[in-house]
């Protein structure tokens, strides 16, 4: 069967790493992949099928988020997760959804040059991975690792990179794939959470807004990824959860515009020309606002 790849999400924005399959941070590097190609990788992502070809469409990580907005956005360590919350996550949801929380604090820290910030945040991840049984991942050579590099920007995005990617892997070799998408729903709720509490006012000209409106297609897809596994513990208390802003996002428009084709932003990404917009209005961004925060906030506050 064919493995076909697509990115949803940030205008439709293509890493390298989405090519390759991964669900995960992109290292912070600008390499962009070919679009036309079908990748032959076993992958756990958001299916559609046909006879010969099955699409997977793979969540933007925490990374690729805030690279895209990191120099429009001022940073706030007042939107993170506090780390000494991690100690009150007793159940497998709530260590699983908030693991996917810290891992969009500890990008969120690591983009913006906040590097103390991100060795925090590893720590708190590095606990958390010892309670979902992945403790192997933060081995020594790991935190010597961190030691040397911990004033560089790039190289400690790039171990935040290849821890993510470790655990992830390890995740899928122990067959854990409904903790891959409590770990997405978590870290994918953070970085809209952030995002959209970092904006003053509306705009109708903020490439941030239109990011959060394009995100209805991620949103879309990472519900029907939870509905496959809504038998096991917690996902379908996570998809009852999310569900409002289901609604919320419903009430966005998708318009016809002009075919521009494929254009490169300022930083490198490719974006896939077509020929429909997602609107968005003022009424639309303060209830997304509303709605994101408070799932966020039921999500961290572990009721």
């Amino acid at each position: 069967m064919k493995l076909n790849y697509k990115t949803l999400g940030l205008s439709a924005m293509v890493s390298a790493t989405a090519l390759l399959g991964l669900q995960a941070c992109n290292g912070g590097n600008n390499n962009q992949g070919n679009t036309g190609n079908n990748q032959e990788i076993e992958s756990d992502g958001f299916a559609e099928s046909s006879d010969d070809l099955t699409t997977y469409y793979l969540l933007p990580s925490p990374e690729d988020i805030f690279a895209f907005s990191s120099e429009k956005l001022k940073f706030s360590s007042a939107l993170l997760n506090p780390t000494d919350r991690a100690n009150t996550y007793e159940d497998s949801k709530s260590k699983e959804t908030n693991f996917g929380v810290y891992c969009a604090d500890m990008a969120y820290c690591a983009v913006n040059g906040q590097n103390q910030d991100a060795v925090k945040y590893l720590a708190v991840l590095r606990e958390l991975s010892a309670k979902l049984g992945l403790e192997s991942v933060f081995s020594t050579k790991l935190n010597d690792r961190i030691d040397e590099q911990i004033q560089n920007k790039d190289s400690l995005k790039a171990i935040a990179n290849d821890t993510y990617l470790d655990i992830k892997k390890a995740l899928e070799i122990q067959g854990k794939n409904s903790t891959i998408a409590q770990i997405s729903a978590g870290g994918w709720i953070e970085c809209m959470y952030i995002i959209i509490n970092s904006i003053d006012s509306f705009s109708n000209t903020d490439i941030n807004i239109q990011q959060i409106a394009d995100e209805k297609n991620v949103f879309e897809s990472l519900m029907a990824y939870l509905e496959q596994f809504k038998s096991k513990p917690g996902i379908s208390e996570t998809i009852e959860q999310l569900r409002p802003l289901g609604a919320a996002y419903n009430q966005l428009s998708v318009v016809v515009v002009e075919n521009t084709g494929n254009q490169t932003t300022e930083n490198g990404a490719m974006i896939i020309g077509g020929n429909k917009k997602i609107e968005i209005s003022e009424d639309n961004f303060n209830t997304l606002k509303k709605t994101i925060t408070d799932i966020r906030q039921a999500l961290t506050s572990n009721k």
